[in-house]
């Protein structure tokens, strides 16, 4: 029978991450690591939550916004030799 509640160990092997880099991410807020709740101390999950937040991961609805302006294309020799471009 599958667990309701992850900790902390589950999750790692979940994900395929170790315990120390899931409480390094937890401490840095990281984009990658489905949300969480807290019983007391523990940290935990739930497991139709993560496998919901890992579908859309892989969807790319959780891709961090771009900050900047858009960039423009590249000028191409094609553009850059016509007739009547001073250039």
């Amino acid at each position: 029978m599958e667990r309701e509640i992850l900790h902390i160990p589950e999750i790692a092997q979940l994900l395929g991450r170790t315990e120390s880099a899931i409480r390094t991410a937890v401490r840095d807020d990281a984009k990658w690591l489905p949300p969480y709740f807290k019983q007391g101390a523990r940290l935990c999950w739930r497991t139709e939550s993560v496998r919901q937040f890992l579908r859309e991961y892989e969807a790319g609805e959780h891709r961090p916004v771009r900050t900047g302006r858009k960039r423009r294309q590249p000028p191409t020799l094609s553009l850059a030799c016509r007739p009547g471009h001073a250039g």
